[in-house]
């Protein structure tokens, strides 16, 4: 198993002064920054008190109260940002920045740009919102019967519990694909004998409730032999006195001819088990076979044996491929609260979240770090979720609130939203900014990806004249795509040795738009090279070409490079070493000329 390690890369670069790695055996000669006014690696953070305070501007209340001049939605929202200490869709961070950037940076030069970090109030996860519309569904007695289709039965067994998707299918047959259901049953480990089958019989009418109600379904049918027109195929007319219907011919299980050996004669009563038909023009009974003609006493039933019970609460989605229990592979579980949890806290909702915290930490001791776990309950307004991430530790609830990253730029002495510029980071002589590593597999090293000022971000497997099987991760802080139209990724990279086939496998560019905290749980998405890598032969830097990410317009996205030399079957004859800087991601010039 991969052991995985996460922590930022400002504290990975306070602590590498004496490195091992091959980028010593490279000339560090150049790459001093040049001194100017116009400062382009800047970055804040906002602060609790940043909140507060920028609700306090008159240029922000103005802008507040211009988008609904008729009431004061607008004032509240922004009121909001203070006291929850974050943004939303519509009282956003590019329109109440500004004011305090220019309050707290009123000097600096035009062409000056600075990446800010900030919370951002975004809702729930999309796995939890499913769960805004899932069903609860108790099965009944009824459901039980449909489901062994022989009445009597009150509880699910492992081998009746597979027929939960053919009985929502018939349940729920208009709703839409990804809809959730919250099922409770009833459930025992133990399956019935087969001596013990007798207790559960199939749906027994008389013969006037199947008329009345007729269906194609095999049911227990009781009532009388009336004319009879076959002794040798069974084929007579079953009469309740009023209404008959042809039985077209009865047999055993086993389809032996059973009329002259039962000595079933006319006037009998007669219980069978068949199902309604009209296909030869007539109502009739097809697949009829004989289960007594006497009206004698049966024997005693023989009491069950005694079993253990217990109540199951499971969640299932309709997919297309039909109903299946709930998966998802960015979570480590997805459970449904169990009964039990309801009943030793005295109630059949929650309200207090405590109740789940408890049932987590008890239920998954040794849960790891950046985990998540999603739990469906019954909360006041019904069947809902949430999602829980393991903080070291400790189980924390997933709030909605993320934290972004937007580009404001100095221009005309007045700061604004950098609005076409989504992310941005030269990385030479200005740090890695709030891009962060995750080791997953480092094959005894200390480290792969590094910040070195002379080169920005660099990466490399080739240690001491020995080429090493890793996987290492450089990853970006939320970029917020909300209102992108063409957003474009470029960087500038140097790739030394390796060589032309292999250098595409081990260094790629990934994007994903439901960044999990940790690399080996997000679902990623390996954009191809929109250009050749450098052939290895040099270090001299070339564009990487134009990442077209439109695809993700209107969402929060995540970028990563992964190095990994880690790949089965492909020998690591001469690790590469990747240098990236100059990224830059944003819409492009023709794009923004046209606003």
């Amino acid at each position: 198993m991969k052991k995985i390690y996460l922590f930022c890369l400002a504290a990975l670069t306070l602590g590498l002064t004496a490195c091992e790695n091959y980028f010593d055996e490279k000339y560090m000669g150049n790459g001093d920054p040049q001194i100017t006014d116009v400062r382009t690696g800047m970055s804040y953070e906002l602060t609790d008190d940043d909140y507060k305070l920028l609700t306090t501007f008159e240029e922000n209340k103005a802008k507040a109260l211009a988008l609904d001049p008729t009431d004061s939605t607008g004032l509240k929202e922004l009121m909001a940002i203070a006291t929850e200490k974050s943004f939303t869709e519509t009282a956003s961070a590019d329109m109440y920045v500004p004011a305090l950037m220019q309050s707290k940076f009123p000097y600096l030069d035009n062409g000056t740009t600075c990446d800010v970090l900030y919370t951002m109030r975004e809702g729930k996860s999309s796995r939890v919102k499913e769960f805004g519309n899932a069903r609860p569904i108790v099965l009944t007695t009824d459901d039980y019967e449909a489901i062994w289709q022989k009445r009597g039965a009150e509880y699910l067994t492992p081998a009746t519990v597979t027929g939960i998707p053919a009985f929502l299918s018939n349940s729920l047959p208009t709703v839409k694909e990804g809809q959730i259901a919250l099922v409770s049953y009833t459930f025992c480990e133990d399956e019935p004998d087969p001596s013990e089958l007798s207790d559960f019989l199939p749906y027994e009418l008389t013969l006037s409730e199947l008329l009345a109600f007729p269906d194609n379904k095999k049911h227990q049918i009781r009532g009388y032999v009336g004319e009879v027109k076959s002794t040798i195929y069974g084929r007579f007319y079953m009469t309740d006195g009023e209404a008959s219907i042809y039985v077209y011919g009865l047999t055993d299980e086993e389809g032996n001819k059973v009329w002259k050996d039962k000595g079933i004669q006319s006037g009998d009563a007669i219980t069978i088990i068949g199902r309604y038909s009209e296909e030869n023009g007539e109502p009739q009974i097809l697949d009829a076979i004989y289960v007594s003609h006497s009206s004698a006493s049966p024997a005693p039933k023989r009491a069950p044996k005694a079993r253990h019970f217990s109540t199951v609460n499971a969640i299932y989605q309709l997919t297309a491929e039909g109903w299946v229990p709930y998966a998802n592979d960015q979570l480590k579980a997805a459970i449904a609260l169990p009964q039990n949890i309801y009943e030793s806290a005295g109630v059949s909702q929650i309200t207090d979240l405590n109740i789940i915290l408890k049932y987590l930490q008890s239920a998954y001791p040794y849960a790891a770090d950046k985990e998540i776990y999603l739990v469906a309950y019954m909360g006041k307004n019904g069947a809902t979720a949430d999602e829980w991430v393991v903080n070291g530790t400790e189980f924390e609830l997933t709030t909605g609130y993320i934290t972004e990253t937007m580009s404001f730029e100095r221009k005309n002495n007045a700061w604004m939203a950098n609005i076409s510029t989504y992310l941005q980071a030269k990385f030479v002589g200005e740090g890695p900014g709030k891009f962060t590593i995750q080791h997953v597999s480092l094959d005894g090293l200390n480290y792969i990806w590094r910040y070195q000022a002379a080169y920005g971000m660099t990466a490399s497997a080739y240690v001491s004249g020995t080429n090493h099987r890793v996987e290492d991760w450089l990853i970006s802080p939320n970029i917020r795509l909300k209102k992108s139209v063409k957003p474009q990724l470029t960087f500038d990279q140097a790739v030394r040795y390796g060589d032309t086939t292999n250098n595409p496998k081990w260094l790629n560019v990934m994007v994903t738009d439901n960044y999990t905290g940790d690399v080996t749980t997000t679902e990623w998405k390996q954009l191809a090279w929109p250009a050749d890598l450098p052939d290895g032969s040099n270090w001299v830097f070339q564009s990487s070409g134009i990442f077209d990410l439109s695809e993700y317009n209107g969402k929060t996205i995540v970028i990563a490079f992964r190095y990994d030399t880690d790949i089965d079957g492909v020998d690591v004859a001469s690790a590469p070493t990747w240098e990236i800087q100059n990224l830059l991601l944003a819409e492009p010039a023709e794009e923004e000329n046209k606003e």
